[in-house]
C-alpha cells in the first residue's frame, strides 16, 4: 500500500470512535423500520451473539431509462438515456476495515441498550464455529462479489474468518441453524447486514405536446440502499408474522451529499446513428429514436466515503438498539 493512501486509511480509522454509540444521537438519520419479533431478543437472559456483519458496497453498474411518444404526441418516436458508472479507491483493506466500524457500532449499541453481546472474540474458538463453512470466493477485489440490477457489488465482512457460506433456504443464517433452529443455545443469534449505493445515479423521463425526453444522472453522492437484522431465538412454536428481526421499510436514504469526485470518462451519445433515425423518421413518417449515453467514475473521498457509510450504518444501528430496548415479554 502507498504511504498516501496507508495514510488516509489510518486517518479514517483514527475518526471512527467519534462514532461509537456512546455519542449523541442528534445527527442521526430518520430511518423507517418493520420490527418483527422483539421478545425474542429477551430469550437466553438478555444475551445475543453477533458473529459477523455483512457490507455490501456498490463498485460499477448502469442505469437506463426508455421514453415513448404518446397517442397525441405525432409521430412514433422514441428517446432513450442511460449511464454507466463505476468506483475507483475501494480495496479488501479499506471494505473490510468499514465493515469491522459496522460491527463495532452495533455491538456497543446492544450493550449500552441493556444486552449482554457476545463478539466474535468470545465466540471464535467454539467447536462449532470452528466447524462452519466459510465463503471463499472471490473477485477481482479479493472479495465475494454479487450482481442485481445491472448492479455489481462487493461484500465486506470484517474478516475472512467471519464470511460465513450462504444457503439457498437459509441465507446469511444456514450456516447457524439446524432444523430450523438457531446452533447457539446460550444466545440469541443477530447478523445485520447494510447495502451501499456510492455513486447515485437515477433516471427521468417527460412528455409534452409533441416532445419527449429522457436522461441519465450519476451524482457524488450515498445511499444507504437497504439494511437489516434479523435475529434467530430459542426454539418456540407461533404463528409467523415475517422474518423475525429490523429491517428499513423503505429504500434510497441519503446519507450523504458526497462521497467522492464524479467525472464523466466519455460520453458515448450514437450521433451518428441519432442523425441517421431522424432522417429516417422525417422520409418515411415513422418516427424516430434518439439516444444519448456516457460513462462515469466515481473516485471516492475516503474520509467522506467513511462518513456515510457509518451515517447509515449509526442511524439503522441507532433503530436496532431501540427494537431491543423496547423488547417486551
Amino acid at each position: 500500500m502507498p504511504p498516501s493512501r496507508r495514510l488516509i486509511c489510518l486517518a479514517a480509522l483514527a475518526a471512527w470512535p467519534m462514532w461509537s454509540a456512546g455519542q449523541t444521537d442528534a445527527s442521526t438519520l430518520p430511518i423507517q423500520v418493520n420490527v418483527v419479533n422483539p421478545e425474542d431478543l429477551l430469550d437466553s437472559n438478555k444475551t445475543v451473539v453477533i458473529p459477523t456483519v455483512y457490507l455490501t458496497l456498490l463498485v460499477d453498474g448502469r442505469v437506463a431509462a426508455t421514453k415513448q411518444s404518446g397517442l397525441f404526441s405525432g409521430g412514433n418516436n422514441s428517446a432513450k438515456a442511460s449511464a454507466s458508472y463505476q468506483v475507483e479507491g475501494l480495496d479488501k483493506a479499506f471494505a473490510q476495515q468499514l465493515a469491522q466500524a459496522a460491527y463495532d457500532d452495533a455491538v456497543t449499541r446492544l450493550r449500552a441498550a441493556g444486552y449482554t453481546v457476545l463478539t466474535w472474540a468470545d465466540i471464535k474458538d467454539r467447536d462449532m464455529v470452528r466447524g462452519l463453512a466459510r465463503d471463499t470466493s472471490t473477485g477481482p477485489m479479493g472479495l465475494p462479489t454479487v450482481s442485481e440490477g445491472g448492479n455489481n457489488y462487493v461484500i465486506a465482512t470484517p474478516s475472512d474468518e467471519q464470511f460465513f457460506k450462504k444457503g439457498l433456504g437459509g441465507g446469511w443464517f444456514a450456516e447457524f441453524q439446524q432444523g430450523g433452529k438457531n446452533r447457539f443455545t446460550d444466545a440469541t443469534l443477530i447478523i445485520p447486514t447494510y447495502t451501499i449505493h456510492a455513486p447515485q445515479a437515477w433516471t427521468g423521463t417527460s412528455a409534452g405536446y409533441k416532445s419527449i425526453s429522457a436522461e441519465a444522472n450519476v451524482a457524488e453522492g450515498m445511499n444507504l440502499w437497504v439494511a437489516n437484522a434479523h435475529w434467530m431465538g430459542q426454539p418456540k412454536s407461533r404463528m409467523m408474522r415475517g422474518i423475525p428481526g429490523v429491517a428499513t421499510k423503505q429504500q434510497v436514504i441519503n446519507v450523504t451529499e458526497k462521497a467522492g469526485t464524479v467525472t464523466k470518462v466519455a460520453d458515448t451519445t450514437p450521433q451518428t446513428a441519432n442523425a441517421l433515425s431522424g432522417l429516417l423518421g422525417a422520409l418515411t413518417g415513422t418516427g424516430s429514436i434518439s439516444a444519448s449515453s456516457g460513462q462515469y467514475k466515481l473516485t471516492i473521498d475516503r474520509e467522506a466515503y467513511t462518513q456515510g457509510v457509518m451515517n447509515g450504518v449509526r442511524a439503522f444501528n441507532a433503530e436496532l438498539a431501540k427494537a431491543a430496548a423496547e423488547a417486551k415479554p
